[in-house]
């Protein structure tokens, strides 16, 4: 069998790195199985396996819907996706060069589609995937995939606390052994990075090293407070009450994610808290061993990604709601089907441009001088027929869609009817802020074809007052001067933005 190999990696490390978490062959555990189960239902996918790729077979550390725990490397989909940097999708392996004469894909169970997130070590080793399996040829969304980047983390999280744990219990068994081989444990504990601690066989708490310390809130000679609901927040009493003391009670481990009070500033510190007991040589339990995980950053980040979710998916609507208006009204104001669709064309390419200047804008906010200068980039020529004068500030994203839709609908109609439809006709556009965000924008037209008022309103003026002026919290004005169109707009600027 060929020998899976990447430029990025070294196979004989790779199998080593997967090795050092001595997770091969082990029986399967709930916080695993819960990662499958959420993986197959997210995706809504009949396969979902946590797998661990050693260098001739798969194991899978937790499955749902296969029923076996290994199958040999030849045939598994995931050897192809240690070849990846993040994630590999693939939704149809019948044309996929790869897997084409795969087994699993020509003959039963004929699997069509598959989508993979690596378990990377904190070096970067790819050692196997949280992936799903479909039976039919489909697409996964970006949401699924991105959740399988985040239960692929979580997987990792686990892999690494299982390690800690497994470690620590080492450790704390040879300190049983002599008063020596306890000091070497308290010296080496008292420097690692995670929250570390222990407490006599009554739950009495004996000892915490430097980051424990640091991570309540207590000083280094600072005597310890005895109980370990000292250290839990009262929110979360009942909680450890209920969960923790039981599974202690009867000699088993413990893990949940509990909040711990910071001592001198009572801040509340997020945190996943496991407890297990210590033996001596006959079995009896002479103690607790305790590995808390700070879990601030992760809930920090979870709570950004939400946020972002929420915004994109708030602009996404806004968008839409703007399209919706420019195709119905497009459609009741054109002549014909023809016209209707370039008409339609052109406004969605304006609302386009305009999308672009906030995609390059810092913070999802554009500048003014950027807003005018490309909603009037098409027409202009290069023979100064635009004089445009005002000061940089910044937009909201709502303002600029609205502003540059405007000046879209105006420059048209003077490109059609008004001072660009000749070669003398010139646009004035200026622009003023006030230091309390009062906003005045003016455009005015001159030398082009007399103008006349429209026997009905078209859309590019129902625009102007329904959509753009309320963005702006005030109000605009076309006015059909016979020397040319002018329109003002009259509104607010957020400071904050300035």
């Amino acid at each position: 069998m060929e020998e899976i190999s990447s430029s990025a990696w070294d196979e004989t490390a790779r199998s080593g790195a997967l090795h050092s978490y001595n997770v091969l062959d082990t029986p399967p555990e709930q916080d695993f199985d819960d990662i499958a189960k959420v993986a197959a239902r997210v995706c809504g996918a009949p396969i979902a396996v946590v797998n661990l790729v050693d260098t001739r077979r798969q194991f899978f550390k937790a499955e749902v819907g296969l029923g076996v725990r290994s199958t040999p490397l030849e045939t598994a989909f995931c050897r192809h996706a240690l070849l990846e940097d993040d994630v590999l999708v693939i939704p149809d392996a019948t044309r996929d060069h790869r897997l084409e004469c795969n087994p699993l894909v020509t003959g039963e169970p004929h699997i069509r589609s598959y989508a993979g997130a690596l378990l990377k070590t904190e070096d970067g080793l790819p050692i196997g995937t949280v992936c799903v399996l479909d039976y039919a040829v489909r697409d996964f969304s970006d949401d699924q995939v991105e959740m399988l980047r985040f239960l692929a983390r979580q997987a990792m999280t686990q892999l690494e606390l299982r390690r800690t744990v497994t470690s620590q219990r080492q450790l704390l068994a040879r300190t049983r052994a002599a008063e020596r081989a306890k000091a070497n444990f308290e010296r080496v504990v008292r420097q690692a990075s995670d929250f570390i601690g222990i407490a006599d066989r009554h739950g009495k708490v004996i000892f915490l090293n430097d980051a424990a310390r640091e991570l309540v809130g207590l000083e280094q000679d600072e005597p310890l407070p005895p109980d370990v609901l000292d250290y839990v927040a009262e929110a979360d009493h009942q909680v450890f009450k209920e969960r923790v003391v039981p599974a202690v009670k009867s000699g088993e481990s413990c893990e949940q994610q509990i909040r711990l009070t910071h001592f001198r500033t009572g801040e509340i510190v997020p945190a996943l808290y496991t407890m297990f007991p210590m033996r001596d040589e006959d079995g009896e339990t002479v103690g607790y061993g305790v590995v808390t995980k700070d879990m601030t950053e992760l809930k920090a980040e979870d709570a950004r990604r939400a946020g972002m979710m929420a915004e994109a998916a708030h602009r996404i609507k806004n968008t839409l709601s703007i399209v919706q208006a420019i195709v119905s009204q497009s459609l009741r104001n054109a002549g014909n089907i023809e016209e209707a669709k370039d008409v339609i064309s052109k406004r969605v390419m304006a609302l386009a441009k305009a999308q672009d200047i906030l995609t390059t804008a810092e913070g999802a906010i554009a500048d003014i001088v950027d807003v005018v200068s490309s909603a009037l980039a098409p027409h202009d020529s290069g023979l100064g027929r635009f004089h445009m004068q005002g000061p940089s500030r910044n937009l909201d994203p709502r303002q600029a869609l609205g502003l540059s839709l405007a000046l879209h609908e105006l420059a048209t109609n003077a490109a059609k009817y008004g001072a660009l439809s000749g070669e003398q006709g010139k646009v004035e556009i200026d622009w003023t802020v006030h230091d309390d965000g009062t906003f005045a924008f003016q455009w005015a037209e001159s030398g082009g074809p007399p103008v006349f008022p429209p026997t009905r309103t078209g859309f590019g003026s129902q625009l102007i007052n329904r959509m753009v002026a309320p963005y702006f919290k005030g109000a605009a004005n076309v006015e059909y001067h016979p020397s040319g169109i002018r329109f003002s707009l009259k509104g607010q600027l957020s400071r904050e933005l300035s």
